[in-house]
């Protein structure tokens, strides 16, 4: 019965310790406003985000269709990278779904 459990307990450690190697960090090459942006998007908190954005002074619709991580868009990046990719999208889409165009054709009777 020890040698289950020694055998069990070497066998947990060992694939934890798999894990934490595995696991990727992202470490920012430069203090430029861009990589700033990707390292608060990667994180995954909305506050962090919401300040980068707001002390870059760029609009959210120009992170989201211009800001590039890795050769990526911003939103792939998170999706790839980030820690909460669904919320911090949400966040970041907020910018691609401004206003609201309608047509109406007056002169057909």
């Amino acid at each position: 019965m020890k040698t289950v459990t020694k055998i069990l307990t070497t066998l947990t450690l060992s694939l934890s310790l798999v894990g934490i190697a595995n696991a990727s960090t992202l470490v920012a090459k430069n203090n430029s406003i861009s990589t700033e942006l990707c390292m608060a998007a990667a994180s995954g908190s909305r506050i962090a985000m919401h300040k980068a954005i707001k002390e870059s002074r760029l609009s959210n619709s120009y992170v989201v269709y211009n800001i590039k991580c890795n050769e990526q868009n911003i939103t792939d990046f998170v999706t790839k990278h980030g820690k909460a990719p669904n919320k911090m999208n949400a966040l970041l889409n907020r910018g691609r779904t401004k206003g609201h165009v309608s047509i109406n054709d007056i002169a057909s009777l």
